[in-house]
């Protein structure tokens, strides 16, 4: 559900106590998060962008967790086995989990939130990536049981991931408004263009934690404005900072920068759906008129490396032999000549404002792509209007995604003809890329997954969805007085034993 202006207004208004003794500065066990954007929606199921992932991640827990050596460990469920065939998965949940409201957790909770995120009607944006779930049940209050429709040996890793945190199941309706989770912060108060408040929940079932009194995310559209609140003491972290600010702040001695590799892409979108980019001739003229290495360099100034899927090349299933053809200007113009284009392309690119890197990407292609036949211009859409005015309509524009915790779940929603991402981007379709997909989630061995992804790959190399630009880095700053937190490579943080002061 999308918080319309009235639920703002409304949800603020029911916090009113609670905000009205906040300060404009926290007090000093509360750690500040400069973050970019409004939160569009409180429900985590619902959420789509990696500013409401940081909250996903605090107010809530899933089944399992990623820590930030991409481990998988145990967070709602304490244990968890499978059958012999890798289609039968049963989670043993810990006993005495308090939600936010002081209910306890049960199977029935979690039985009740898959249930909905599998509901079409609900329309929740990680549907597909359990669309290999033919049941959930309760086996008793505290063991849950899924019976999956093929066999599925990273079962326990996908549901380490941002949107699938348990909620109560009396409590889906008012999820938008007065959201509650079992995670170490709860809700007390959100205000568009302002910022989120969550508290320490008292009841957290790790003993001792969290450490912080609460936390605020809050929202400042301009970098440079977080920057210099950063530097005078005013916040305390910058979630996804400028890569081209990595080196220079790295030398303050009163600030901590740290930038992690991770599987983050972005992309230029071409929707497959809409000329010019319906035609693959097209799409494959793009790949030839563009240097993905300069692209690197002129975009994120070296801090991150060349793919051609969402696989990062530093993965073993990369297909490291199926790199897109030489840059040829001359043959990206014949191809576009063959697709009726003798006089090359002029079309706009759309580009996210307050997204610097994806802005720098649109100048960046348009420059390098002009000698290919592609005469660009770039339109500014702010970016709060992005996700409905053009995600999935606009024929070309810049956009990107954070890394998923296996490659099944990076590739198969963004790539199978029939996946929710795929329809919310470039519509593609391609027959080979759908077969490899559906038979490398179909096996636990990792031989054979590795084979499918790297035929997938080829065939992407030949059929193009989009322009895969690069996978990036991820970068914060801290100040020195922030501990017991690390930069995650999944873009959220881990809060629970951070300190401040």
């Amino acid at each position: 559900m999308k918080i319309s202006r009235r639920t703002l207004i409304g949800s603020t208004l029911a916090a009113t106590t609670a905000a009205a003794i906040t300060p404009a500065r926290a007090a000093g066990n509360v750690m500040r998060i400069a973050i970019g954007s409004s939160l569009n929606n409180l429900d985590p199921m619902m959420t789509t962008i990696g500013d409401e992932y940081i909250y996903d991640n605090l107010a809530f827990n899933g089944l399992t967790r990623m820590r930030e050596d991409l481990v998988v460990e145990p967070d709602l469920a304490e244990s968890w086995s499978f059958s012999d065939d890798i289609k039968t998965w049963t989670f043993k949940l810990r006993k005495g989990v308090k939600f936010h409201d002081g209910s306890e957790m049960v199977a029935d909770d979690v039985v009740a939130f898959f249930k909905r995120t599998l509901d079409p009607a609900v329309t929740a944006p990680a549907r597909s990536q359990y669309d290999m779930v033919e049941d959930v049940s309760a086996a008793d209050p505290y063991t849950v049981v899924f019976k999956l429709n093929i066999p599925y040996g990273g079962f326990a890793d996908i549901l380490t991931d941002r949107q699938v945190k348990i909620t109560p199941r009396a409590a889906a309706a008012t999820m938008a408004t007065k959201p509650i989770g079992t995670g170490p912060f709860k809700f007390v108060s959100y205000t568009a263009g302002d910022r989120l408040v969550l508290t320490k929940h008292t009841e957290y079932f790790e003993p001792g934690l969290p450490k912080l009194d609460g936390v605020e995310l809050r929202i400042i559209p301009e970098m440079s404005v977080k920057i210099a609140a950063l530097q005078a003491g005013d916040i305390d972290v910058v979630w996804d900072l400028p890569l081209d600010q990595v080196k220079t702040l790295s030398t303050r001695g009163d600030l901590r920068v740290d930038s992690v590799p991770t599987a983050s892409w972005d992309a230029a979108v071409m929707n497959n759906l809409i000329p010019p980019f319906n035609d693959p001739k097209v799409r494959q003229a793009f790949h030839l008129a563009v240097d993905k290495k300069d692209v690197v360099e002129l975009t994120l100034f070296g801090q991150g490396v060349e793919t051609i899927s969402p696989i990062p090349p530093s993965h073993s299933f990369y297909a490291k032999d199926a790199a897109m053809p030489k840059v040829n200007p001359a043959a990206a113009k014949k191809l576009l000549a063959e697709a009726g284009h003798p006089d090359g392309i002029k079309i706009a690119i759309i580009v996210p404002v307050g997204r610097p890197v994806r802005e720098r990407l649109g100048v960046t292609l348009q420059q390098l792509a002009k000698p290919g036949g592609f005469d660009i211009t770039v339109q500014r859409m702010p970016y709060a209007a992005f996700s409905a005015e053009v995600t999935g309509k606009a024929a070309f524009y810049v956009d990107g995604y954070f890394a998923r915790p296996t490659v099944d779940t990076s590739t198969f929603p963004f790539l199978h003809t029939k996946a929710s991402w795929n329809e919310r981007l470039w519509h593609y379709s391609d027959a080979t890329v759908d077969k490899a997909l559906d038979e490398a989630r179909k096996s636990g061995d990792q031989a054979v997954q590795k084979k499918n992804y790297i035929e997938m790959q080829e065939a992407l190399v030949k059929n193009p969805a989009s322009f895969f630009a690069y996978a990036v880095n991820f970068a914060c700053a801290y100040r020195k007085s922030v501990g017991g937190v690390k930069t995650h490579p999944m873009r959220w943080f881990d809060l629970r034993t951070a300190t401040v002061g």
